[in-house]
C-alpha cells in the first residue's frame, strides 16, 4: 500500500508503545529487539532488520491486510474490517488499530535496521 492511511505522519515513539503495549499486542507472537521482556513470542518472525527487509509500503501491507500476501498468516488484520473470520465481538465492525496507529507503527518499524 504505496499511500500513507492518513495526512499525519506517523510517530515512531508512540509507534513503539503501542508495538510493544496490549494494544497492538506483537510482542505476542515476535520478538522485538531493544524491548526487554521476557515473554516475546516466536510464532511470527523476528523484527530485528525489518526495517531492512520491507519498505514503508510493504509494511503497511502486512499491518493493513497481511492475508493478502498469505492467506492463512496468523496475524491479524490490523485495519480491515470485512471479510474477516475469527474476529473478537468487539472488533466487528471496526478495526484493530486506527490509521494514525498503524502509520505510528510503521514508522518505528522502519527504524528497525540491522
Amino acid at each position: 500500500i504505496p499511500k500513507p492511511l492518513t495526512s499525519n505522519i506517523g510517530d515512531p515513539v508512540k509507534g513503539r508503545e503501542i508495538v510493544i503495549s496490549r494494544e497492538g499486542n506483537c510482542l505476542a507472537c515476535h520478538n522485538i529487539p531493544y524491548i526487554v521482556d521476557l515473554f516475546q513470542g516466536n510464532i511470527g518472525p523476528s523484527l530485528a532488520g525489518v526495517g531492512n527487509r520491507y519498505t514503508i509500503a510493504e509494511l503497511r501491507l502486512r499491518l493493513v491486510n497481511p492475508y493478502v500476501l498469505n492467506p492463512d498468516s496468523l496475524m491479524p488484520a490490523f485495519y480491515k474490517v470485512n471479510g474477516l473470520i475469527r474476529v473478537d465481538e468487539k472488533y466487528i465492525g471496526e478495526s484493530i488499530l486506527s490509521a494514525q496507529q498503524i502509520e505510528d507503527v510503521i514508522s518505528w518499524l522502519i527504524t528497525l535496521k540491522k
